[in-house]
């Protein structure tokens, strides 16, 4: 999916840089959490009917922390928020949905059966996860902070899309945020999703050919290639926000790479099916 980054804000009162910062409604100011509070950065325009309260305890680890070391195996946990996760909820439910409008347009419906929809059901959530793991874990190894957000126009396109026959696959973005944001650091990041599409792309058209002969379960796995395919080919596409648009700018031989790996990849899943 797309890639987004943002600048980090000093706190008026500690000078700490954050991601997020929060504003007084009475003074105005952008604070960090453990000054958020009015009581807790002196604020000298509160209003009498604000009742001073002790603010609850810092978490454990700040939201701009990153382990610049590199990655570990449970990091990837700690850079996963509640609202992460119900964000990535619904992308990928919207997302499942249009694999399922590509599948049922290769297949009746009353040729499907438990085992063919497990097939593309698994496979269609780790299209999504993998692609999204994938931008959270080089962009650990960067020292940054990520996580998923949902976009509202790029859910309602993507959402449209199940009932037209061109696929629009962008229900949200991939947020980073670091200290020292790099070209190369934000290409790699943004290159890391559609590269795992590639890869899962010829995983499928691999099994396509040992399952040529059985019908459903080859739909299943054409299903799985395309969808695979149209995601890795809408992010390169270099226009902003689009992961494209970064790899194009870090590593022009790698985008144009890319490119041809993935019609090469469409060539030959013709030629499969033919």
């Amino acid at each position: 999916m797309k890639t987004v980054f943002k600048i980090l804000v000093k706190c008026q009162e500690c000078g700490i840089e954050v991601a997020i910062p929060f504003k007084c409604p009475y003074c105005g100011k952008l604070l960090c959490y453990e000054h958020r509070l009015p009581e807790n950065h002196n604020c000298d325009s509160t209003s009498r009917v604000y009742t001073p309260r002790l603010a609850p305890a810092a978490p454990r680890r700040a939201l701009t922390h990153v382990d610049v070391a590199g990655f570990k195996a449970g990091g990837i946990f700690h850079m996963t928020s509640p609202k992460e996760l119900k964000h990535l909820a619904v992308a990928l439910s919207v997302f499942i949905l249009i694999g399922f409008s590509m599948l049922l347009n290769n297949i009746p419906f009353l040729m499907l059966d438990l085992g063919i929809l497990a097939i593309t059901v698994v496979g269609m959530v780790l299209s999504f996860l993998i692609h999204e793991l994938a931008h959270k874990i080089v962009a650990q190894k960067m020292g940054y902070w990520a996580e998923f957000r949902l976009s509202l126009p790029g859910l309602l396109l993507t959402l449209l899309s199940i009932i037209f026959p061109v696929k629009i696959i962008a229900p949200g973005a991939v947020r980073v945020v670091g200290l020292f944001v790099s070209k190369d650091g934000i290409g790699k990041v943004a290159f890391a999703g559609p590269l795992t599409n590639m890869i899962q792309a010829i995983v499928y058209v691999v099994l396509l050919e040992f399952y040529a002969h059985s019908r459903p379960t080859a739909v299943a796995f054409l299903v799985l290639t395309s969808l695979n395919l149209s995601l890795a080919l809408f992010n390169l596409i270099p226009i902003d926000p689009m992961d494209g648009a970064k790899v194009f700018k870090w590593s022009k031989s790698v985008w144009v790479s890319s490119i041809i790996a993935v019609v090469a990849l469409w060539l030959s899943l013709i030629t499969v099916t033919l």
